[in-house]
């Protein structure tokens, strides 16, 4: 059996509990939003520093030759980059005359997927139904059975073999790339390797791309192994970084960052740093958004015994919900525009500014909004009994 279901009841003294328990968490969930838009924001502002800097000082070499006086200075260096020795995985004997030989193991194996939903119901109690669903796939991480929450029937053998990767130093004219530097090349591409190897290889059958360890490759089995080989090849690469003693190595920067770019062919240094502004723009507002996030469901759950309370009726325990979580709202944008804004005030003071009236602003707007669904979704004000009835005509 492959499909289970579960019903789990909890009863409205035990939410009530869970819900004051979850404010604590909701403090901690604030905390840790406000120390990571603080990293987060000290990060942009350190990486875009470090970047300006290192553009300022950015000199593409007409060739491949060393020259002295570009010694400890930022370098962008194009050129066929040759590995200095062959690759071998001696334990399938597999040979390459690239850069990085990479191996990937793959296995056969069952997967745990979970699914919850709850509902509440009338007297503030929760019923909540889980389903566990257990399904055959290949997969490059080994999954343990006994982290599953119905492990008999579907057990998962070792692994016994791992993903590894095979580098090499190399050189780009006279410049020499350690093996540190070959590693952060990125341009991984099929490896053809493979055609010319005997048909069985230290156990596995060798079906030309691939190696594989099993009864029948059209019909796999729960421990049937595929093992696939990739490479980053020889050819022409653009490398920014610090020329030393005939080397390329990162170039650090007055504020400790250390910068190596690699891309595929010949790429222009203006290219490269808009490229990395613009990843580090990605990154800080994908951090933004997770520290935000963080802080809203905190609020959510400092909260949350408001909801608990009103559950009693399940209507009203999601009117009382809907305002908790446009408060939560609000509060989120009050506070993480002053944590942000403070990350900046020091390098860009009008941008900090600019920011906290950014925030200021949706704060009243998203208040305004909410007094007007207030005043929208409130009955009429009743007449008092003791008023005078218009006279009649």
């Amino acid at each position: 059996m492959n499909h289970f279901t579960e019903t789990h009841t909890t009863g409205y003294g035990e939410n009530i509990g869970n819900s004051f328990k979850g404010i604590l968490f909701g403090f901690f969930l604030i905390i840790a939003s406000v120390i990571l838009l603080s990293y987060n924001e000290n990060r942009s502002i350190n990486q875009t520093l470090a970047l300006e800097e290192m553009q300022s000082k950015i000199v593409t070499l007409p060739d491949t030759k060393h020259d002295i006086k570009y010694e400890n200075s930022p370098i962008l260096i194009q050129g066929e980059v040759t590995p200095k020795h062959t690759l071998l995985d001696s334990q399938f004997d597999i040979k390459s005359e690239g850069l990085a030989l990479y191996r990937q193991v793959e296995m056969y194996q069952w997967r745990e997927r979970k699914t919850s939903k709850s509902e509440d119901k009338l007297g503030g109690g929760t019923e909540t139904v889980t389903t566990y669903d257990y399904i055959k796939e290949w997969s490059s991480h080994a999954t343990s059975s006994s982290s599953f929450k119905h492990p008999q029937g579907h057990e998962n053998p070792t692994m016994g073999y791992e993903k590894k990767t095979f580098t090499t130093d190399a050189t780009i004219g006279d410049f020499y790339l350690s093996k540190n530097i070959i590693s952060n090349f990125e341009n991984k591409q099929s490896f053809n390797g493979l055609s010319s190897l005997p048909k069985e290889i230290n156990g596995f059958v060798n079906h030309q791309t691939f190696l594989y360890k099993g009864a029948d490759v059209n019909t796999p089995a729960i421990g049937d192994i595929k093992i696939t080989y990739t490479q980053t090849p020889k050819r022409d690469y653009s490398i920014m970084g610090m020329a030393k003693d005939k080397a390329v190595v990162p170039y650090l920067s007055q504020n400790d960052r250390d910068f190596l770019f690699i891309r595929t062919g010949k790429v222009s240094a203006h290219q490269i740093f808009q490229e990395e502004f613009s990843s580090n723009t990605t990154l800080t507002w994908i951090l933004r958004a997770v520290g935000l996030a963080l802080m809203f469901f905190g609020f959510m759950l400092i909260m949350g015994p408001l909801a608990t309370f009103a559950n009693v009726i399940p209507m009203v325990g999601s009117l009382v919900e809907g305002a908790s979580a446009l408060v939560a709202g609000v509060l989120t944008l009050l506070l993480g525009s002053i944590v942000i804004a403070i990350a900046w005030f020091a390098s860009r003071p009008l941008l900090s500014l600019a920011i906290i009236g950014v925030g200021i602003g949706l704060t009243l707007i998203a208040g305004r909004f909410k007094k007007e669904k207030v005043a929208l979704t409130s009955p009429p004000p009743r007449r008092s009994s003791g008023a005078t009835p218009p006279p009649r005509r």
